[in-house]
């Protein structure tokens, strides 16, 4: 067995596009998949962008809103899970904050989600 921890104070902030959040990179497997802690504090935003590959974020604590092209937000919180293909235009916004997992990778399918 082999022990990791993470300090999310350590992750980094991005502000380009309009976002508002921070990434600390979890796994990167070969190139196939890789994850990412996503932090997003009051009034925090992924800024609307395309999905450069097929990508699942998994709201781990905390609540928001999710669109995708047609911008109408979508409720999200702890508990719920949102699939973009690739291409796909999106955003994700939190008012109180949020914390999600992002699993993303050329080979990912919606079929392969087995909630």
């Amino acid at each position: 067995m082999k022990l990791f921890e993470f300090d999310v104070t350590k992750a980094k902030r991005v502000t380009h596009g309009g976002s508002d959040f921070t990434i600390q990179p979890f796994v990167r497997s070969g190139g196939r998949c890789q994850t990412a802690l996503m932090t997003l504090g009051n009034n925090g935003v992924i800024g609307y962008h395309q999905a450069a590959v097929p990508q699942l974020l998994v709201v781990l604590a905390g609540s928001g809103t999710v669109c995708n092209e047609e911008k109408r937000h979508v409720p999200v919180r702890e508990g719920s899970a949102v699939f973009w293909d690739r291409g796909e235009w999106h955003e994700t916004r939190s008012a109180k904050g949020m914390t999600a997992l992002v699993i993303e990778g050329e080979g990912l399918k919606e079929s392969d989600i087995l909630l």
